[in-house]
C-alpha cells in the first residue's frame, strides 16, 4: 500500500496514478523509471556482445584470407632468390669468358726451363723501351728472349706512333683541348698496363702474348 502524496488516499501498489486526485504516485513513477533503466542496460549490453561478435568473426575471416598468401610468400622470395643465384652465375661465366678472350695466349710451354732461366734478363729488358734493342742483338738466338722481344718491341711502336698522333692533334684549333688530353691519357693508361702486364711474365718466365696486340709477330 502506497499514499498519495497530495490527498493522502490509500492506492494500491503498482498503481501510478492516485484514483481520487489524479496525481502521480511517487514511488510508483520511481520504480518505473529504474525498470526503464534496467531494460535500456540489457539492450546495450546485449547490443555490444553482438557487435564483438561481428568484429571477431571479421578479423577471423580476414587472417584466414591472408594465411594463404602469407604461406605462399617464402616460396616466392625462395624463386626469386634462385632467379638471381641463376642470372649472377650466367653474369659470372660471361665476365669469365671476357676476360678470359682480353689475355693473351700462353706459350710458356713452348720454350725449355733453361732458356728461360739463362735469358729471364733479356725478356725483363724487352719491355723498357727502346731497351728492346739490347735482348734483340745479344739473345738473337734465344726463342724465349725472341718472343719477349717481339712483344716489347710491339708495345714500344704501338706507344711511339700513339704518341705522334697526340702530338698532332696538339697543333690542330678547338681539338687539342679535347682530343689530345683524351689520347695522351689512354696512352699512358695502355702504356702502364701493358708495361705491367709484360714485365711480370717476364718475371715469372712466362711467355704470354699481350692482350689484343700480343699477336702480331714482328720479329719471326
Amino acid at each position: 500500500m502506497a499514499n498519495c502524496n497530495v490527498c493522502g488516499t490509500f492506492v494500491q501498489e503498482g498503481v501510478t496514478t492516485c484514483p481520487n486526485c489524479g496525481s502521480p504516485i511517487a514511488g510508483a513513477v520511481a520504480a518505473q523509471a529504474a525498470q526503464a533503466v534496467d531494460t535500456a542496460a540489457q539492450t546495450v549490453d546485449q547490443t555490444a556482445t553482438q557487435a564483438a561478435q561481428t568484429v571477431e568473426g571479421a578479423v577471423n575471416t580476414t587472417a584466414a584470407q591472408a594465411a594463404p598468401a602469407a604461406s605462399s610468400a617464402p616460396a616466392f622470395i625462395g624463386s626469386m632468390g634462385a632467379v638471381s643465384g641463376s642470372m649472377d652465375a650466367k653474369n659470372g661465366k660471361k665476365l669469365d669468358a671476357i676476360a678470359a678472350g682480353l689475355d693473351g695466349k700462353d706459350y710458356t710451354a713452348n720454350y725449355t726451363a733453361k732458356d728461360k732461366e739463362d735469358n729471364k734478363l733479356f725478356a725483363i729488358l724487352a719491355y723498357f723501351g727502346i731497351l728492346c734493342l739490347i735482348p734483340l742483338f745479344a739473345a738473337k738466338e734465344s726463342p724465349y728472349a725472341k718472343f719477349h722481344t717481339n712483344q716489347g718491341l710491339l708495345l714500344l711502336i704501338i706507344e711511339a706512333s700513339l704518341g705522334v698522333c697526340s702530338i698532332v692533334f696538339s697543333f690542330i684549333p678547338f681539338v687539342k683541348s679535347l682530343i689530345a688530353p683524351i689520347l695522351l691519357s689512354c696512352l699512358l693508361i695502355f702504356s702502364a698496363t701493358m708495361f705491367i702486364y709484360g714485365l711480370l711474365n717476364a718475371c715469372q718466365d712466362r711467355a704470354k702474348e699481350l692482350p689484343g696486340i700480343g699477336g702480331i709477330r714482328i720479329i719471326k
